[in-house]
């Protein structure tokens, strides 16, 4: 059974009861709304929904009142569309005795008040597909400024943060697209964007920030905090910068249910939990046979929701939160193309240094310049042993899942 849950904004979450783990999660992309009507003078009239090209032909003929999936939707509109967040606003400008420019008009909310007024519509628009690649590159400060970014997620767990206990479960390896297809559904998330080069050293240091989660938390009253750790990275200065500030120690475990096991003899209550774990990455590098993407998604669904139900087993309220470093642009998905021929040990979607090209998106990291090539282009041949890859702009490899599940 699902309960619509309504906020003070109106926005829409769900509580799904999952036994026995009742979920509560936030997010930007609904895979549905379930409402279509709208009240109007004490009659329910339909509100119709149109798709973005419809959107679009709308707009050329009249302003209206719009309510999209996600304001991302709007950077697939043309460029001379105006946005206002509310209906007053936009009233206020087509009223405006100054003269206006006749440009079409979009208010990204509804208002029964001014319904004899604009048209009221519904957009089923999901703009986190790959089409998204068409325009990314040309729209990126546009995007940034519409989601989520990877930067930004550090504050944003702690100001999330709450119960007797935070759990962050941190996967190296995991893309917004795969979970659509092959994650929990019940688990709505928030579409994350890395803004920066989509490998794993870059992409772990933005989540865990300086200075670090585990620090920031300690600050905030969970002043205890352990690591788990089952990932084979050879790269110890990595791992340490992750767990730094950890109080406690990293735990290095062979599987979760180890993880699960030591996770029960732990003293939860006023403590934070990071768990790193593997994920599609380790299957994109030097795998021979094709990878089962679909398995290794469910299974991190399944032990991000175990995590969450061994904390409520135990009486204790905790906000749990899972994300990746970077996706993965699958090769047997896509037409990869040759940006040139380069060596065989290149990497394959960006360039160290500066770089200049107009496929390519220009970033820094640490007084470091880096290029990355937008989709689909690589800079060698694949290796039969290769079957994704990642550190480029796409809309595979840029977005990842940032989820939240609150215990009670």
């Amino acid at each position: 059974m699902t309960e619509i849950l309504r906020g003070n904004a109106g926005a829409l979450s769900f509580r799904k009861n999952h036994s026995p783990v009742a979920i509560r999660c936030r997010f930007g992309l609904a895979v549905a709304l379930p409402f279509r009507y709208r009240k109007v003078s004490g009659k329910v009239r339909a509100m119709r929904t149109l798709g973005l090209d419809e959107l679009s032909a709308l707009l050329e003929r009249s302003p209206a009142m719009v309510q999209l999936r996600h304001r991302l939707s709007l950077v697939f509109l043309p460029e001379e569309v105006q946005t206002f967040d509310t209906v007053e606003e936009l009233i206020a400008a087509l009223d405006s005795p100054n003269p206006q420019p006749e440009l079409p008009a979009i208010a990204l909310s509804v208002d029964d008040r001014f319904i004899h007024r604009l048209p009221a519509v519904r957009c089923d628009h999901d703009p986190f597909t790959s089409d998204l690649n068409r325009i990314l590159l040309p729209k990126i400060e546009q995007v940034q400024k519409m989601v989520l970014c990877q930067s930004q997620v550090p504050d944003w767990i702690v100001q999330n943060a709450a119960g007797d206990c935070v759990i962050l479960f941190l996967v190296d390896g995991l893309g917004l697209s795969d979970w659509k297809r092959f994650g929990k559904s019940e688990l709505f998330c928030e579409p994350c964007f890395v803004d920066g080069l989509t490998v794993t050293s870059q992409g772990m240091k933005r989540i865990v920030g300086e200075p670090t989660v585990a620090v920031r938390l300690a600050e905030k009253g969970y002043e205890r905090s352990f690591g788990f750790s089952y990932w084979e990275r050879e790269e110890e200065q990595l791992t340490d910068q992750i767990f730094f500030g950890v109080t406690e120690g990293v735990t290095k475990v062979r599987s979760f249910d180890e993880a699960l096991e030591a996770l029960d003899k732990l003293p939860l209550e006023g403590s934070f939990v990071l768990v790193v774990r593997e994920g599609l990455d380790q299957l994109c590098h030097r795998y021979r046979d094709r990878p089962d993407v679909e398995a290794t998604v469910q299974q991190l669904g399944n032990e991000f929701l175990a995590l969450a139900q061994r904390v409520q087993e135990r009486g204790i309220s905790a906000t749990l939160f899972l994300t990746a470093d970077h996706g993965i642009l699958w090769r047997h998905e896509h037409n990869l193309r040759l940006y040139e021929a380069g060596s065989s040990n290149v990497p394959p979607r960006y360039y160290e240094g500066f770089m200049s090209g107009n496929l390519l998106w220009r970033v820094n990291f640490l007084g470091n310049d880096y290029a990355l090539l937008t989709y689909p282009f690589i800079r060698r041949q694949l290796k039969s042993t290769e079957w994704g890859v990642h550190g480029g702009l796409s809309f595979e490899e840029s977005f990842v899942p940032l989820a939240k599940l609150t215990v009670p």
